[in-house]
């Protein structure tokens, strides 16, 4: 009987454990730099080592915050799925920067899951598909 009581609490231990972000909502504010995040297609998230989620309104905008906090202690950092939008981890991502917002013509990251989904995308805007440390690459120092 104490061998499955204990089975059951290591289970329910690492269950627990397992990190998972929470959804971004369109209507919250960004944590970076405090607008509201509109569509969600392309807002990411960090967990931090507390379990605490900080959503962010674009890709831009996590790297941004990331390059400026480079101490900052995480357990994750997730970006939506433009394909699906679900969450994925940034690392596992191929972004795509183009215009995201037609009238203000603002430029920002598609990211996907998939880099054969990314690269086709690219094509159709006459862009270049990169990977998470090229686009921390590109907000350094600004």
């Amino acid at each position: 009987m104490r061998l499955a009581i204990s089975a059951v609490v290591a289970l329910a231990l690492v269950a627990c454990s397992s990190l998972q972000p929470l959804p971004i909502k369109a209507g919250e504010t960004c944590y970076g730099c405090r607008k509201i995040i509109t569509d969600v297609r392309f807002a990411a998230e960090i967990v931090d080592v507390n379990g605490r989620a900080f959503k962010f309104r674009t890709v831009a905008c996590l790297a941004k915050y990331l390059d400026q906090h480079p101490n900052e202690r995480l357990d994750g950092v997730f970006v939506t799925n433009y394909s699906d939008g679900r969450l994925t981890r940034a690392a596992n991502a191929t972004f795509v920067r183009a215009v995201i917002d037609e009238a203000s013509m603002e430029r920002n990251y598609y990211a996907f899951r998939s880099a054969q989904d990314a690269a086709a995308f690219a094509q159709e805007r006459d862009a270049s598909a990169v990977d998470w440390p090229a686009v921390l690459g590109s907000v350094k120092g600004n």
